[in-house]
């Protein structure tokens, strides 16, 4: 008696009032900035971004002159001995010869079409990197909107059950007025508490289970673990979705569609670089250069410097290389027809996955409205049962039935909302609509 005791006043603790405790709203909107502007996976997509934007610079792809500056210093000391044809002797030890040295020298590439070819593929990747980036928004999206309607799935579920608790504690209450007029048995008394304990534990999991769902939100959004939030439970859906129009779509629009079209341009500038290679490369030099050497005593030449300008062009022409340039090109040409036919089977997938998710759609939603059909069979028929219960024409076994009915065809309502949602969802990511609004 004295643990059913300390377990009711457990129970009690449940239902203290909540309004000092209220937590901030999170609206959808809200949940999609806070991701956009945190979640580490688009900050690294936006920092690619970045890297292919300065591989695209002219500095990087050889379009700037080139200045390198030079200079020396040497020194030597030894001896030597020279006879010339008169007889004479020439004989030093000990020499000395320093000289130093400096230049500067600029290099320019005036006609180089490999580079320009280059530049060209390197700006298509550039613009890959942003498809790239608006898929790792939409795949991020698509978690934190899953993981936002759980949220909201199980808060309604917890308020429910909370409103199923709170009928049981009725029920007991009555239950024990009953037995202490003798007008009630001790077996209802004890069924009630042992509804009201089995309901607490499931209100216990259910609301671990909506703390880890936060937390899995707040990890999606990028946001503080532990942030503490309500999320907006009301749920609209896209009224005007036809499976033609999604289909139509997603041929242009999906992201994967528009993945391939743009790695098929890129390839396409493989073999522009390969044909560039066959074209000459022109380029211009200047130097400008200084010289002086200091020469032991008896050298030919004791002192001498020098200095000047000097400037060219140079012209350089691969003219054949072996045949590598031909079988390179093959290989680029084939790349190509296999990206076309990766193209031809991602648009099957694509078909298939939005014909499925429509079929998936088409029944959440006639579940739906049987689920709601459903809940007001149950609602009216526990209205009635709860009235024969208070008057003691039914007994405690048949009123915790009818709301057992109720309790599940109202959290089967709520699985039934948030799974056409979710399909909802995923057919708006097929056909490319998912980020419609937020660009």
């Amino acid at each position: 008696m004295r643990c059913s005791s300390f377990f009711l006043f457990s129970i009690s603790l449940l239902f203290l009032p909540k309004t000092n405790f209220a937590q901030a709203l999170l609206t959808k909107a809200e949940a999609i900035q806070i991701t956009l502007a945190n979640n580490y996976d688009i900050k690294v997509a936006k920092n690619n971004i970045e890297i292919a934007k300065n591989n695209t610079s002219r500095a990087l792809n050889g379009y700037m002159p080139v200045v390198n500056a030079n200079a020396g210093l040497n020194a030597s000391l030894g001896g030597s001995k020279q006879r010339f044809s008169t007889g004479a002797e020439n004989t030093t030890s000990n020499a000395l010869n320093w000289g130093n040295n400096a230049s500067i020298a600029a290099n320019y590439t005036l006609i180089d079409r490999t580079r320009e070819a280059v530049m060209d593929q390197l700006e298509a990747v550039a613009n890959l990197s942003d498809l790239q980036l608006r898929q790792t928004i939409e795949n991020n999206l698509l978690t934190v909107f899953n993981n936002y309607y759980e949220v909201g799935r199980l808060s309604q579920n917890t308020a429910v059950l909370e409103k199923t608790i709170e009928v049981s504690r009725q029920r007991l209450q009555r239950a024990k007025y009953r037995y202490d007029y003798g007008q009630g048995i001790r077996l209802d008394v004890l069924n009630a508490e042992v509804d009201i304990q089995r309901d607490t534990i499931n209100l216990l999991n259910l609301k671990n289970q909506l703390s880890i769902a936060k937390r899995n939100l707040n990890v999606a959004m990028g946001n503080t673990i532990n942030t503490d939030f309500e999320v907006d439970t009301l749920i609209t859906y896209q009224g005007s979705l036809t499976l033609e129009g999604l289909l139509s779509e997603a041929k242009r629009k999906n992201i994967l569609m528009q993945l391939i079209h743009q790695n098929l341009a890129i390839s396409k500038y493989d073999i522009d670089i390969i044909d560039a290679g066959k074209k000459p490369i022109l380029g211009a030099n200047a130097n400008y250069g200084f010289n002086f050497s200091d020469n032991a005593s008896g050298s030919f030449i004791d002192i001498s410097n020098s200095r000047g300008l000097a400037a060219g062009l140079t012209l350089s022409w691969n003219l054949y290389d072996g045949g590598r340039r031909e079988k390179l090109k093959e290989n680029a040409q084939i790349n190509a027809e296999n990206q076309l036919v990766q193209k031809e089977q991602i648009l099957q997938q694509i078909e298939g996955d939005v014909i499925n998710a429509w079929d998936s759609y088409q029944n959440a939603l006639f579940i739906l409205k049987t689920e709601e059909k459903n809940l007001a069979i149950n609602q009216l028929n526990f209205e009635r049962t709860a009235e024969q219960f208070k008057v003691g024409q039914i007994n405690s076994v048949e009123f915790r039935q009818a709301q057992l009915n109720l309790l599940t065809a109202e959290t089967n309502l709520n699985s039934a909302k948030y799974d056409a949602k979710a399909i909802e969802i995923v057919l708006l990511q097929l056909s490319g609509r998912l980020m419609d609004g937020l660009e």
